[in-house]
């Protein structure tokens, strides 16, 4: 799409000048979608122009009577333009609700035109049509004031897009393309197409963020695997949808209560040990990106013995610098045990995840559904035992170190058997499951998984030291 000038500032300019009012008129004058096209067409047409039409198209937005084609517009430009669009919200200290505005437009579906993609030819079938699009209800239009408010797509764009879409699949099978890669790339479009990502491509820290794999069901929600760009570099992301619970006042208690979770792991989160945390937010739904990482402890077998206490080790100090900083992690378990990518320095020591996530997601959903029920403390099955906090760690800890160094959990069965045994009984002595084991190890875990607080390990910091001694002794 070009109009044939060279780019470059000055042309820039002068496109802006001759074409960008009298389209912006009609933006918001009677001939929407021809305006918008002509506009998104000549944000194309030169690289310094995106930039400050997209200030043009916020500057209108206040006063405008029907701010729908506006920020369409915006949405639309961010779609090929989105570092632009984020520049231009920058310049004008644009708030949350502006960007969340932007983010929840469904973009113009332009279909191909015979006559041609330049602006000239845009611009003269703003002027020349008939069209007159229908007035909408004073009751649909968007607020920017209102952080709630979300601008629908016309049952006619809506239309428009599903049929391109239809009429892009029909030609990859006509052209001997693989059903499953079309799937794939069908899926990839929703993810990135979606109000969600939309809102936080425009909300987060990334200056760039891409789809790269399609959405995933994980706990607490689900993940989009992309590429994002941070203060200059290309990094693998893990982009964290969490699920939302029903009603909408249930929705902004869990949001909240999940943002000050969020918060407080991401000050922890520069700890050895602790996974990362890029990027997080809470609208239009909590979000977390993180490093994309290489699997779980619960996707992986028994390591040897040394590498098992050394890992233990890692873990005991990553959570005791989380106490040491008022963070308790709540939600201990193989699955949250998580490990960096191999590289050729060899395999990484493994991070605590999901840092403090499990206490807002309780108070909303099921516990068992967040939480493997064979590592989790006598407190989250009976009140007698207390509350979650600090010790309740320590003993999630001490089941880490039976699973690493077994091969299997403490106990075993359905969730009765389970809750009875965790209550009630002791599990088999490491060193019974597993021979190779020294001694020492069958005090470490009885002490760290003791049924009463009072008799485990104080802090996470003293199982770190006993295990760090039975390392040294191999």
């Amino acid at each position: 799409m070009s109009t044939g000038l060279r780019r470059g500032s000055d042309d820039d300019q002068r496109l802006l000048s001759v074409f960008g009012r009298p389209l912006l008129d009609a933006l918001t004058g009677g001939s929407e979608r021809e305006a918008a096209r002509a506009l998104c067409l000549l944000a194309d047409a030169g690289d310094g122009v995106a930039e400050p039409l997209a200030g043009r198209l916020l500057d209108r937005v206040p006063e405008a009577d029907d701010r729908r084609p506006l920020l369409r517009t915006l949405a639309t430009l961010a779609e090929r333009h989105r570092p632009a669009v984020r520049a231009a919200l920058d310049d004008r200290d644009a708030g949350r609700r502006v960007r969340a505005a932007v983010a929840d437009s469904e973009p113009w579906a332009f279909a191909e035109r015979a006559d041609g993609g330049s602006v000239a030819g845009a611009v003269r079938r703003v002027v020349e049509t008939d069209d007159d699009p229908p007035t909408p209800a004073a009751g649909d239009r968007v607020t920017v004031e209102d952080r709630e408010s979300t601008t629908e797509a016309s049952d006619g764009a809506a239309d428009d897009r599903r049929d391109e879409a239809a009429a892009a699949d029909r030609a990859a099978e006509r052209a001997g393309g693989d059903p499953a890669a079309a799937d794939r790339r069908a899926r990839l479009a929703r993810a990135e197409d979606s109000r969600a990502f939309r809102a936080i491509s425009l909300l987060s820290d990334f200056e760039s963020l891409a789809v790269v794999e399609p959405e995933q069901a994980v706990r607490y929600g689900s993940v989009l695997r992309a590429r994002a760009t941070l203060d200059g570099e290309e990094r693998g992301v893990a982009l964290r949808l969490f699920d939302l619970p029903e009603g909408a006042d249930a929705r902004r208690e869990f949001a909240a209560e999940v943002a000050e979770a969020l918060a407080r792991w991401d000050g922890v989160a520069d700890a050895d040990g602790v996974a990362a945390v890029y990027d997080w937010g809470d609208y239009p739904r909590p979000w977390v990106a993180t490093p994309y990482l290489d699997g779980s402890l619960a996707d992986r077998g028994r390591p040897g013995v040394e590498r098992g206490l050394r890992e233990v080790t890692h873990l005991a100090g990553a959570l005791a610098n989380c106490h040491g900083n008022g963070v308790v992690h709540g939600g201990l378990d193989p699955a949250t045990v998580v490990y960096p990518a191999s590289s050729l320095s060899g395999v990484p020591a493994p991070r605590l995840d999901n840092v403090g996530l499990l206490e807002p997601v309780r108070d909303h959903f099921s516990p068992s559904e967040y939480l493997d029920p064979r590592y989790a403390a006598p407190e989250y099955f009976s009140r007698e035992y207390g509350s979650v906090d600090a010790a309740t760690d320590v003993y999630a800890l001490g089941t880490i170190c039976y699973r690493l160094l077994t091969g299997r959990p403490p106990f075993t069965g359905d969730y009765e058997e389970v809750r009875r045994g965790v209550l009630s009984e002791r599990p088999p002595r490491p060193t019974t499951v597993n021979p190779k084991l020294p001694s020492a190890v069958d005090d470490i875990v009885a002490k760290a998984t003791a049924k009463e607080k009072l008799r485990r390990y104080e802090t996470a910091a003293a199982v770190r030291r006993d295990c760090w001694r039975v390392v040294q002794s191999l």
